[in-house]
């Protein structure tokens, strides 16, 4: 008896219950949830530590955070509430009526159905609010106010989208609430009365009284939003050409019909709701039809000021409108900063000119990007894991002389590696090595770049300011995988560099990058979905992982806020160490009244900008190409939108103001420069300047091109010429010595190809950023580079020379042309490239193309070389010092120049894998004895022909 108790007790005891598996599996699901959101967030955190240790990045991450989780909660908390209120009522009127009924009560839920609808809308709406939020609480002022309704400049930037966001949730959440209660009372009540339901019974007197007023609420929110739909007007179109901003009849009748309509809605609501609940339909429904009677009355009223008046003589009803879009708009791309400098006359150019400016002369670019970096890669690759993926030129000092050069990266390229296994993607092949620095104003004997540093041993020709102690690049525009340094110590999986050979051992301190312990190799092995993190035995305790390695994207997780460029900057530091430069920018498309940037440009990171109204560069970001060091640095302290975001994140910006060492070689970012003088295009015009403007700006009378020159995938088209950096004086006062500049030349937009004006930026330190519109005279035609090209073209030497070098198999390409403003003269510069069509050869630069505008004609000088063009231009009779710059020995770096093309076609190899500079110059006296008796021949057969 006892037994058969006791058997029954832990029957009983171990049954479980359905309830009790429910739970287990509710703790279960929850712990699994709980991991996932716990490991995600510690993942975050260590990749933005890892950033920068000294740094305080991962700020931006729990901020976000924080702010997410208390607009979660805050948004629970409302929800939940707002229908367990509504609830209560639903269920105390549905009671009253099942006992008016006599009809059966039925359990109604409340509290289970409030927390779960509130659930479902805090995790719909946690991302709504935060980052609008984050401006919202740190607003800062412009210092600046809308022309219409006189409000600072950051209401609309910092308020106006958290105020519209807040109404948006309200709204919404009040029109839920409006739905939900129609089907609640519908269900419960087809429900109870089953077949005997009427539709009727949806006018009981407590139900519609409930809906009526939950339709009232909604509408007198509504009201509220009038005023944000006057503000929107800011942003509306007005004229033929679509202007953005308020016009005329937007101001005269719609903003005052917006500031009347939400009496008029809140008197129409509380009318048709008294004659609703006295049961006077036809009237409530008389009284709704007001509201829309009058919007439709209003519309045709505009209809007919916009068509019969206002759009007939816009010039005189919008003139005003006009200028508010002009001056903001040129206020939102900073525009208005720009300086102008009006030509009187355009002179000439003359050999005293030439030599009066012979350090601009010297410093003029007669190599390509293009070719240079293709010469690069063929030349300094020196491995097929090695490559260059890009080339940017800055200004350094060489042996005392500051010149434009083009420094390269010499990258790991893993996608070359014959065998891609997980040894060499991961140990072995890790980083790059060292740059390449080419002059971009020099050329060797042959055509070829020259180097001022170059090869693995890191030969230069100036080892104070061209000195690289670090050359190892783990970080780059390339590295897009992750690697492991320090694994076990094995000379099969040791990282390779240098010349191929040497091992490298990366060496940071365990303290800057991430261990791979259990944990994480377990989190990184799930996140690369990379088992061999997990169970490779070259892995120990001293490993560390290298992730998130391309530094643009490296770049832009400290600060996700922001629009970080993708063209990032190579510069040696002065201790020798490489780092990356990138521009971050503050973006926007809530500025009123400012026209919005649209293109149609094959570049990502102009697309990526389409239809913002504000852009400013306020941030340099530097990434050290070994360690990954990132830091932000604040360069535009004007800036009201990175004042709000210094003040949201306080730790992520540098306090230091950025090195000297990177601000002296730091340059205008080309993509905020190129959406510029695209503004500027219609935008040059200053409303404030002449009263004419705006009519011109109206008529587009003085609209301009950007300048066009040739498309080199198809010569039958044209493309806008390219911003240019180009090392000059600036004319006038202006310029005290030479300087980097981007430019970028101008044409009138009416089918006209004559220069009307240039855009130039500075790049200097103390001038960094200072933009100067030179304008030529209205009344002279300055010839525009198409123009040029067309004259080029029809020079018979340049015939004879593509006729000549086209024999071989070798391919005849023109450089950029290039617009050199000296003085109050232009010179024009294009190189002539010709390239054996084998996939090693280099392009080589045969003939340089110079000349300017005289009269209506182009007069045009040819040589091998710059300084022999111009003695060509002008007969000889020019004088300019040597200014030849000492470059690094090409017989030093283990590279061999490739195979040049003879005209006759045969290309000479070079011996033992070094072409011997005797035959080099012998194979140049030949070609050029050749093109001496080629111009003979033509002009004999020229002189017969008379």
């Amino acid at each position: 008896m006892t037994n058969e108790v006791n058997y029954d007790y832990y029957r009983e005891k171990n049954k479980k219950s359905p309830k009790g598996r429910i739970a287990a599996l509710v703790v279960i699901a929850a712990l699994v949830i709980a991991a996932i959101i716990g490991s995600s967030i510690y993942m975050s955190l260590i990749q933005l530590k890892e950033l920068n240790p000294a740094a305080n990045y991962a700020s931006v991450y729990t901020t976000n955070l924080l702010y997410q989780v208390g607009f979660f909660f805050a948004a629970l908390v409302i929800i939940s509430l707002f229908v367990f209120i509504t609830n209560n009522v639903l269920i105390k009127n549905l009671r009253k009526y099942f006992k008016n009924n006599n009809l059966e009560s039925r359990k109604l839920y409340n509290t289970p159905i409030a927390l779960a609808i509130g659930l479902a809308g805090a995790f719909l709406t946690k991302q709504f609010f935060f980052s609008k939020a984050l401006l919202f609480l740190n607003f800062v002022s412009f210092g600046r106010q809308d022309p219409i309704f006189d409000q600072d400049i950051g209401y609309y930037m910092f308020q106006r989208p958290f105020y519209m966001s807040l109404l948006d949730f309200l709204s919404n959440l009040w029109l839920f609430v409006v739905i939900y209660c129609a089907i609640y009372y519908l269900a419960v009540l087809v429900a109870v009365l089953n077949n005997s339901f009427d539709i009727k019974e949806m006018k009981d007197k407590l139900i519609l009284r409930h809906n009526l007023i939950n339709v009232a609420i909604f509408f007198v929110l509504k009201t509220v939003s009038y005023k944000f739909q006057r503000e929107a007007l800011l942003y509306s179109d007005f004229t033929k050409f679509d202007y953005v901003g308020a016009g005329y009849t937007d101001t005269n009748i719609w903003i005052k019909f917006y500031s009347v309509a939400p009496i008029i809605v809140l008197a129409i609501v509380l009318i048709s709701s008294i004659f609703m609940w006295k049961g006077k339909l036809k009237k409530a429904a008389i009284t709704i039809a007001v509201y829309p009677l009058i919007f439709v009355l209003v519309t045709i009223a505009s209809g007919i000021i916009q068509n019969f008046f206002v759009s007939p003589n816009e010039t005189i009803y919008e003139k005003d409108f006009i200028k508010n879009n002009m001056q903001e708009t040129r206020a939102a791309y900073g525009l208005d900063r720009i300086k102008t400098h009006d030509f009187s006359t355009v002179k000439d150019l003359t050999p005293q000119i030439i030599e009066n400016n012979k350090n601009t002369i010297d410093n003029i670019r007669v190599v390509d990007y293009v070719p240079t970096l293709n010469s690069n890669k063929q030349l300094q690759s020196n491995t097929n894991f090695y490559t260059f993926a890009n080339g940017d030129i800055l200004n350094y000092t060489v042996n005392g002389k500051e010149i434009p050069v083009m420094i390269s990266a010499r990258e790991i390229n893993s996608q070359n590696l014959q065998n891609q296994n997980f040894i060499n993607k991961t140990f072995k092949y890790t980083h790059g090595y060292g740059v390449v620095i080419n002059p971009i104003n020099k050329l060797t004997s042959q055509g070829t770049v020259e180097f001022l540093l170059s090869g693995l041993k890191m030969d230069t020709v100036d080892k104070q300011n061209l000195n690289i102690t670090e050359p190892r690049i783990y970080y780059g525009e390339l590295t897009n995988n992750f690697v492991i340094v320090n694994p076990k110590e094995s000379k099969k999986e040791a990282e390779i560099d240098y010349d191929g050979t040497t091992l490298s051992y990366f060496d940071t301190g365990n303290a800057n990058k991430i261990k791979l312990g259990l944990l994480n190799r377990t989190l990184f092995s799930l996140k690369y979905m990379d088992m061999n993190i997990l169970i490779s035995s070259n892995i120990n305790s001293k490993s560390q992982i290298l992730l998130n390695r391309n530094v643009v994207e490296r770049a832009q997780m400290g600060v996700p806020f922001l629009k970080v460029d993708s063209d990032p900057a190579m510069t040696i530091t002065s201790d020798g160490r490489l780092k990356w430069v990138l521009d971050a920018y503050t973006i926007s498309n809530d500025y009123p009244y400012a026209q919005e940037f649209y293109t149609q440009s094959n570049e990502p990171d102009l697309r990526a900008l389409n239809g913002i109204n504000y852009i400013r560069n306020s941030v340099k970001i530097t990434v050290d190409a070994y360690d990954g060091t990132v830091k932000y640095y604040i360069i535009d302290k004007e800036d009201p939108i990175i004042k709000a975001y210094q003040k949201v994140y306080p730790d992520i910006f540098s306090k230091e103001p950025l090195p000297e060492d990177i601000a002296s070689h730091t340059r205008y970012p080309e993509t905020l420069f190129k959406i510029q003088t695209e503004v500027l295009k219609k935008y040059h015009l200053d409303p404030n300047a002449h009263e004419e403007n705006i009519n011109n700006f109206y008529t587009n009378q003085d609209a301009w091109s950007i300048a066009k020159y040739p498309d080199e995938t198809s010569p039958d088209k044209v493309r806008d010429i390219d911003a240019y950096y180009n090392m000059i004086k600036l004319p006038g006062e202006l310029g005290k010595t030479e300087e980097l500049i981007l430019m970028r030349p101008f044409t009138p937009s009416a089918g006209k190809h004559n220069m009307t004006s240039w855009l130039a930026v500075r790049n200097s330190k103390d001038n960094y950023g200072e933009m100067i519109l030179f304008n030529f005279p209205k009344n002279t035609n300055i010839l525009g580079p198409d123009q040029v090209e067309v004259s080029i073209n029809q020079i018979s030497e340049i015939s004879e020379y593509n006729t000549l070098w086209g024999q071989g198999k070798s391919n005849v390409f023109k450089g950029s042309l290039l617009v050199i403003p000296i003085e109050n003269s232009v010179l024009y510069v294009e190189p002539i490239y010709i390239q054996s069509k084998s996939d090693s050869s280099i392009p080589q630069v045969k003939k340089v193309i110079v000349g300017y505008q005289e009269g209506a004609d182009f007069k045009h000088g040819i040589g091998d070389n710059l300084e022999d063009a111009l003695k060509n231009l002008f007969n000889g009779d020019l004088k300019l010092p040597d200014n030849k710059l000492p470059t690094v020995d090409q017989k030093d770096t283990g590279v061999t120049p490739p195979a040049v093309d003879t005209p006759s076609g045969e290309p000479t190899q070079p011996a033992e894998g070094q072409l011997d500079q005797q035959k080099l110059d012998e194979l140049q006296k030949k070609l050029d004895d050749l093109m001496k008796q080629s111009q003979e021949i033509s002009d004999l057969i020229k002189s017969l022909r008379k």
